[in-house]
């Protein structure tokens, strides 16, 4: 999913070059506003981090084959 990151800091950096005028929140808006994520935001790098240290913990230790989409409800899942 999209989580806030350096590549997108990367991507505005190419933006504003091109002569953009946008702020990096205002970025983050429109990415996660534009229909491609459910819940109408960018992930925090925490809430990614926040399941991945919940996977390498001992709560998780009989999870097996177990895909968590971590994307705000983007991905289609039944």
């Amino acid at each position: 999913g999209l989580i806030k990151s350096g590549q997108h800091e990367r991507r505005l950096e190419a933006l504003v070059k091109a002569g953009q005028h946008i702020t990096l929140e205002n970025h983050y808006k429109q990415l996660g506003g534009d229909g491609r994520v459910p819940l109408g935001r960018v992930g925090e790098a925490e809430e990614a981090g926040d399941v991945i240290a919940f996977l390498a913990s001992g709560p998780a230790s009989y999870l097996t084959g177990c895909a968590i989409n971590i994307d705000g409800g983007a991905s289609a899942v039944i």
